[in-house]
């Protein structure tokens, strides 16, 4: 057990998992600046959880520190990331908050699904990428829909890109569903 324990600690002190975590704090940060109106802050702190995450996974490769516990962290700190800066600024926004429900629900089923909570290494689908990567240009959008004026056309494709990323999200659940049905 205290070895086990040791691994664990040894491997969440690696600098690629600290890289990752620093989302958990950007979270915060997210909504603390979007509470505020702080729109170039928030920018700045999205370019940085942006940054981090295509650094970590890079720097985990070149390190060969690329662990079970590294890919949770730096699932879990996605997660969290663009789910805050979702929830945020639709509430500031008033749009719907079903999206931010759905990527919790999602990624909760794709930690159990994959057993990662129990040390077995996530197991992501080809969708569930996408839908990874479609959160953050989202998340990124509709921070920019703070930034700048745009024009109406921008509104109607932030709606259509939010129902696009639903409906993906719920086929991406059914999808995992279905696979771990039938296996």
């Amino acid at each position: 057990a205290a070895n086990k324990e040791a691994f664990i600690i040894s491997g969440l002190i690696q600098l690629p998992n600290v890289i990752s975590a620093s989302r958990f704090v950007l979270s915060a940060a997210m909504i603390l600046t979007v509470s505020q109106q702080l729109w170039l802050l928030s920018g700045a702190v999205f370019l940085l959880a942006v940054a981090s995450d295509l650094l970590d996974g890079e720097l985990a490769r070149r390190r060969d520190q690329v662990t079970t516990i590294g890919g949770l962290i730096d699932h879990a700190a996605d997660a969290t990331f663009v789910t805050v800066t979702i929830t945020c600024l639709a509430l500031q926004q008033e749009r719907s908050l079903l999206l931010p429900m759905l990527i919790i629900l999602a990624f909760t089923q794709y930690v159990i699904d994959s057993r990662a909570h129990r040390g077995q290494r996530l197991i992501a689908s080809r969708l569930g990428r996408y839908n990874g990567i479609g959160y953050f240009l989202f998340a990124g959008a509709l921070l920019l829909d703070e930034v700048v004026t745009p024009s109406p056309i921008w509104g109607i494709a932030l709606m259509l890109t939010y129902w696009a990323l639903f409906t993906t999200t719920l086929l991406s659940i059914f999808d995992r569903a279905l696979a771990q049905r039938q296996s």
